[in-house]
């Protein structure tokens, strides 16, 4: 949460100083009739924009619990998959980023010399960097002289962002908008989890287990933001926007299954479920222009 509070302070400044910019050169060419001062923001809207997000709450949490045990060989069986369902207990965090570009459309109704409501939906797809991660894991075997080693790798990626908000505006002057906005958001999610996992007596005894699930889900959630919006022209504006993102959690499930080479015929002597359950927060940087219809 500090990197996020520190990335929404320098934002926060960003936005300080591009207003102060802005509305700087507003005043400056006052007197230039390039954009009528008398503009109501009543109206369509369609616009493009690109910029960059990251992430910072992204938490894995991935649970185990004990799925199968043999009765014919207990207690090695039990040991086995409580073993596993051990294994399969991690948590650690994706930290990811990259960069957006999509398209918004909209309508605002100014309903006063100073205010205007609007609604606005965008569309963006994303880019991925640094969206893998690889966790690793030793537990010992109760009452034997035994452990397993384990690996889960991790890979999300982030398809697309869409939101669609209510924005509350306040003019600064007749072109110039400051704005916030909240509403409802999805979010296209690509989640790839593979597991390894070596018993210590071997593979002649205990093959290795692997195993991997790739899923793809769109996820509900809720977003916010702010932002400045421009009119540097008859019909034409410019856009600066910050916007946070909180889908709903993903999982992905899994099975540790482990067979008993040892004995003829092979065997299953026991196996753990895995749950992978990811919570994603994104955050955006947008620049945009929009075209008023």
């Amino acid at each position: 949460m500090e990197f996020l509070k520190e990335i929404m302070k320098k934002f926060a400044r960003s936005l300080i100083i591009a207003v102060t910019l802005c509305y700087s050169q507003f005043i400056f060419s006052a007197n230039i009739n390039t954009v009528n001062q008398e503009f109501n923001w009543t109206g369509f809207y369609l616009g493009g924009n690109v910029g960059y997000w990251g992430s910072q709450t992204n938490n894995i949490t991935n649970t185990g619990s004990v799925s199968y045990i043999n009765p014919t060989y207990a207690p090695g069986a039990s040991n086995i998959a409580n073993a596993l369902a051990q294994l399969a207990t991690i948590s650690s965090s994706l930290n990811s980023y990259g960069f957006i570009a999509g398209a918004q459309a909209g309508y605002n109704y100014e309903f006063s010399r100073w205010f205007l409501l609007g609604l606005n939906i965008d569309f963006d797809g994303s880019t991925n960097s640094n969206n893998n991660i690889v966790l690793q894991k030793t537990v010992n075997l109760v009452d034997y002289d035994e452990n397993y080693v384990g690996s889960l790798a991790i890979k999300e990626k982030i398809n697309y962002l869409s939101a669609l908000r209510v924005r509350l505006g306040y003019l600064l002057s007749p072109t110039f908008l400051i704005y916030g906005t909240g509403g409802v958001a999805v979010g296209n999610v690509t989640l790839n989890t593979a597991w390894t996992a070596q018993e210590s007596l071997g593979s002649a005894v205990f093959p290795t287990i692997t195993t991997q699930n790739n899923s793809n889900r769109t996820l509900s959630g809720w977003a916010t933001g702010a932002g400045i919006e421009w009119l540097f022209k008859p019909n034409w504006s410019s856009t600066l926007d910050y916007t946070y993102y909180s889908l709903n959690s993903m999982k992905v499930p899994a099975t540790l299954a482990q067979i008993n080479a040892a004995v003829s015929p092979s065997v299953l002597w026991g196996s753990a479920t895995s749950n992978t359950a990811l919570s994603l927060s994104v955050w955006t940087i947008r620049i945009g222009v929009n075209y008023y219809f």
